[in-house]
């Protein structure tokens, strides 16, 4: 839980991969972990530590996502 609310999902990557149907591949996407940054309550842009859930798929609709959780330390 962060000390500020966030958007409920914001876009931070994008790349686009074009597969012939029933083709498979591998990607690979970094997320620097300042991606992860809010403006606090004194106007400070910040990464606080927390669980964040990284939504992977052709749009943001929820039923076509792929997520996985992953935590910033101090």
């Amino acid at each position: 839980m962060t000390s500020v609310t966030w958007a409920e999902k914001e876009l931070k990557a994008y790349l686009q991969v074009d597969l012939a149907p029933g083709q498979r591949r591998t990607v690979e996407l970094e997320l620097p972990v300042a991606d992860c940054s809010l403006v606090n309550a004194q106007g400070r842009r910040v990464v606080e530590p927390g669980r964040f859930e990284l939504l992977v798929g052709p749009s943001s609709r929820n039923e076509v996502l792929q997520r996985a959780t992953f935590t910033v330390r101090d």
